[in-house]
């Protein structure tokens, strides 16, 4: 269930979720408490990750703990069984662990373009008061083709219920070009919470 995966070390400002799951049962269970778990060896991100996704659900009045308050130091899947057994002593029903899945770059073409101007010119017609005057386009510069690339940043958050380890509820999100840490953060999170209550599973 916890794969030692860090959670990377960039940023963002918007995120998408772009798929998303959800058990059809989990509103006839009586499901309470989360302890939310950030999977990283990198224990100031973890802390971070942990500690905004908590304030999130308890903002929408969910219980929520951190896992590194019951569960401290490098996070990876040898302590699965610890995070299980701090959840069951806190009677915290679920556990929602998120996890940093990878980033895809995908180039961009910027085709070059060419810039013109008016040059004015004089000859020897008559046009009315203003005598002679015409004008003429001419190129005054360009810009060439360019390659740049996006990257996007992909997080997934998934929901089990502690007694039995099944899975309840998945969420992905995206990010694009990600360049501050605590931005891409809040994003990500703000994105999961979002999808959670479109979902019902929390107000």
């Amino acid at each position: 269930m916890v794969i030692a995966v860090s959670l990377l070390a960039a940023c963002g400002t918007t995120s998408d979720i772009t798929g998303t799951w959800v058990e059809p049962s989990i509103k006839d269970k009586d499901l309470e408490g989360v302890l939310v778990v950030a999977v990283t060896e990198e224990r100031e991100a973890r802390v971070n990750f942990e500690d905004a996704y908590t304030q999130a659900l308890k903002e929408k009045g969910v219980r929520a703990v951190a896992s590194h308050t019951l569960v401290p130091g490098k996070l990876n899947k040898t302590k699965k069984e610890q995070v299980i057994n701090a959840a069951k002593k806190s009677d915290l029903d679920t556990i929602l662990v998120s996890h940093y899945a990878g980033t895809i770059e995908e180039p961009v073409f910027h085709q070059g373009r060419n810039y013109y101007d008016v040059v004015p010119a004089y000859g020897g017609y008559d046009y009315g008061r203003f005598g002679g005057y015409y004008g003429r386009v001419v190129k005054v510069g360009s810009s060439p083709d360019v390659w740049t690339s996006n990257k996007f940043v992909i997080l997934v958050s998934d929901l089990y219920e502690t007694a039995t380890e099944e899975p309840l509820w998945q969420a992905t999100s995206q990010t694009v070009n990600p360049d501050d840490r605590t931005e891409l953060r809040n994003a990500i999170i703000t994105a999961f919470v979002g999808q959670m209550e479109k979902q019902g599973l929390v107000k």
